[in-house]
């Protein structure tokens, strides 16, 4: 569960310091003050310059003082804001990193950012907004207070009488507010993902001509979003103007009851001069506290959506004693009775048993969404399975630590994801110590060194965010090329030859078959040509295994498998 606190004391000593020198910039403003009362009640009326220039300095010095005291106190706060933000930023982008794939699917990509930028960077705000004002507002408004009821206490009931008044205007504004910024979070996060989803699909919307559709869509989610900002804008415009409002019927109340009482005799003119100082640091006072509380609404509404991230819990465990598994075994794999559904929802897999053999080459075909891509993520646990037990080298998964199971097995998956870099540093992910003999021989493999090789700098070549300068076939190859530099024991191919021609993708095969023969290789994909050599063939439809076996036993004893051959391998009828 997300404790500020917990953060706040790694900085305690800065988030004290600051507080402490804002209450002595508060104890020279309330010394001010008095000072200024002295030069109209002694200094001028006896005509003593001297005095006069002393008292004036000691002014000059309590403002100076308070200068300094602001300084420092705005630098720590400065520094324990932004450095509870970043030590947040820092477990939040872990606690998502470690998040299996079942917890990641409730939270669109830009709720989950817009939780680590925005809501933390209120955190942040609401921090340093604290530090500056926590020690100073109410000492202000204390200290102030009792300085007006000393120098006047029948006076000092104009303050008393206007307090109510303060308190009902800012209870009623944020009671109103409070809903509405939790809306405007839920509104920027729509009008994120629309943003997001429109630029990352710009190619298709052109494609299509529905770019107006999309502008409407955009359009939509931002009013919604505009709409609930200006409302909350429009609260928060009335408050302090309401403020200012009671405040200065109360200064113009002292104003003319404090100059009756000077004209009896009851006041000098410099205290009623004070007691109007005193009375208008009341008034900022109340109106920096009103903030606060505009300010601790807001971070309320992303203290709750940051709680949300940190509440999230790993659905997939880590064994308490894992058993050692090390790329010296060749493995075996076993789908034991396996069946797996997303939410509880129908099974997306269904009863699979099948047992592979170490170094085999397995085949996954099936039409789109019978489940193939469900049926691999299990195998490296980036879900879990619903029922039944899949086995490599006869123990559970589930037993193996999650490090060790994920450097065993090496996954390409459909969409081919480059990060910004080089293709060296690509290579690399894997592992980090890879030699260029082992990502020369990778990219070899995956069909990858001809084009690479005809760059002017080769693997040093830059590689844009996501892959943007390569084409579609180049990013699948370099990605197979990523997947194979750590040498993996087992490998997946998510569908990731479908922008290969036949060509490349028989030379791909080809190399894998000879190149890797104790790697266990499975092969996904939507073309019986690139899997009809497999050693197995697993066939899915609607998450049921209709058929396991080689490619000609499925063409006579499967009726899918075969009408999935026969669709991409027809003959084309000729036309006079």
């Amino acid at each position: 569960m997300f404790n500020l606190f917990d953060y706040l004391k790694r900085y305690k000593l800065k988030a004290f310091m600051g507080p402490a020198f804002k209450f002595f910039e508060a104890v020279f403003d309330l010394i001010t003050p008095i000072l200024v009362a002295l030069i109209l009640d002694v200094g001028i009326p006896n005509d003593n310059k001297r005095y006069i220039i002393i008292i004036s300095l000691c002014v000059l010095l309590m403002n100076l003082l308070g200068f300094i005291c602001a300084i420092i106190c705005s630098k720590c706060a400065s520094k324990v804001s932004r450095g509870v933000g970043l030590d947040i930023r820092r477990d939040m982008y872990k606690k998502i990193t470690m998040i299996s794939s079942a917890e990641k699917d409730k939270y669109t990509t830009m709720a989950l950012t817009n939780r680590v930028v925005h809501d933390v960077n209120q955190v942040e705000v609401a921090i340093g907004t604290t530090i500056r004002n926590v020690a100073r507002s109410p000492f202000l408004l204390i200290g102030s207070t009792i300085a007006t009821i000393i120098i006047d206490a029948k006076l000092s009931l104009i303050f008393i009488a206007i307090i109510p008044l303060i308190l009902f205007v800012v209870f009623i504004i944020m009671k109103k507010a409070s809903p509405k910024y939790v809306e405007a979070k839920t509104n920027l996060d729509r009008v994120s993902n629309v943003t997001r989803e429109n630029l990352s699909g710009n190619r298709v919307v052109r494609a299509f001509n529905k770019q107006e559709n999309e502008k409407i869509k955009f359009d939509k989610v931002n009013k919604a979003y505009t709409k609930t900002n200006i409302e909350i804008g429009k609260l928060a415009s009335i408050m302090q103007p309401l403020l200012y409002l009671i405040v200065q019927l109360g200064i113009i109340a002292v104003v003319y009851f404090g100059g009756i009482r000077v004209n009896v005799g009851k006041l000098t003119q410099g205290k009623i001069i004070s007691f109007i100082n005193y009375f208008s640091q009341i008034s900022v006072s109340l109106v920096v506290i009103a903030r606060l509380i505009i300010v601790y609404t807001r971070t309320g509404a992303s203290m709750k959506r940051i709680n949300e991230v940190y509440m999230l819990s790993p659905s997939i465990k880590e064994h308490k004693n894992p058993v050692e598994l090390t790329k010296s075994t060749p493995p075996t794999i076993e789908f034991n009775d396996v069946c797996f559904s997303y939410n509880d929802q129908k099974n997306m897999i269904s009863h699979l048993s099948i047992k592979i053999d170490a170094g085999s080459t397995i085949g996954v075909i099936g039409g789109t969404g019978s489940g193939k891509s469900t049926l691999v993520n299990l195998l490296p646990r980036f879900y879990e399975v619903t029922s039944g037990e899949i086995l490599i080298n006869g123990v559970n998964i589930k037993k193996y630590s999650l490090k060790d199971l994920r450097n065993y097995i090496s996954i390409v998956p459909q969409n081919p994801t480059l990060f910004k870099g080089t293709i060296e540093s690509n290579l690399r992910f894997r592992n980090k110590d890879a030699s260029i003999e082992d990502m020369t021989k990778a990219l070899k493999i995956s069909q990858s060194y001809e084009f690479i090789n005809e760059k002017p700098d080769g693997i040093k070549a830059r590689v844009e965010r996501g892959g943007t300068n390569f084409s579609g076939g180049q990013r699948q190859r370099l990605t197979i090329a990523r997947a194979l530099v750590d040498a993996p024991k087992i490998i997946i191919l998510d569908d990731s030859s479908s922008a290969l021609d036949f060509e490349t993708d028989y030379n791909l095969r080809h190399a894998l078959q000879v190149t890797l023969k104790d790697t266990t290789k499975i092969i996904v994909s939507q073309r019986t040509n690139s899997i009809k050599d497999a050693d197995k063939i697993i066939v899915l439809d609607n998450g049921n295994v209709v058929g396991i076996g080689k490619h000609e036993e499925l063409l006579n004893n499967c009726e899918v498998y075969r009408e999935i051959y026969d669709s991409q391998n027809k003959k084309e009828v000729k036309h006079a």
